[in-house]
């Protein structure tokens, strides 16, 4: 089974069953895809979001470059806010964010910074806001079409114009 397949079967049987999900998940060789399906757990995790989500980030720390270690920290940073653990959700947002400071080319730090956005908004305005100005800083004047549509998607999420991503359906 792909790992792609590997990370859908997890976060389906999550829903019901997270124990066995959090087998299949880590079991994940890749560390993208075993990232998502750990925080798909931790999202429907009745006492281990925590330490779940903590495997999710280290999950993602093993990932081939800094794009795959910071962007897929979006869906930890999601599932921490929708279970109201905002302290710890806004602590994984600022790692990834640092993190992010190290994704090369600017088009993909757009990329990057525009997942963490969806997931900041999960847990408040100011949060959000401190995506905003990293997004701002990275690619303001960048005439590249993934900084160009982050920019505008950015400012259409803020504005309630967009809603967030999805990250757990």
């Amino acid at each position: 089974m792909t790992p792609t397949k590997q990370r859908d079967h997890a976060g389906k049987v999550a829903k019901e069953d997270t124990q066995k999900a959090h087998e299949i998940a880590s079991a994940i060789e890749d560390p993208w895809f075993k990232a998502q399906a750990l925080s798909w757990v931790a999202r429907f995790s009745k006492d281990q979001v925590l330490d779940i989500a903590k495997e999710a980030a280290e999950a993602a720390a093993l990932g081939e470059d800094a794009y795959k270690q910071a962007a897929v920290r979006a869906w930890e940073v999601a599932a921490l806010a929708e279970r109201d653990f905002n302290s710890e959700a806004t602590t994984a947002l600022t790692a990834a964010l640092e993190s992010s400071k190290e994704v090369t080319p600017q088009s993909s730090r757009a990329e990057t910074l525009i997942l963490l956005l969806n997931a900041a908004l999960r847990i408040n305005t100011a949060s959000a806001k401190q995506v905003i100005a990293e997004l701002e800083s990275a690619c303001g004047d960048d005439p590249f079409w993934r900084c160009k549509r982050a920019m505008r998607d950015g400012a259409a999420l803020m504005a309630g114009e967009q809603k967030p991503k999805k990250f757990f359906w």
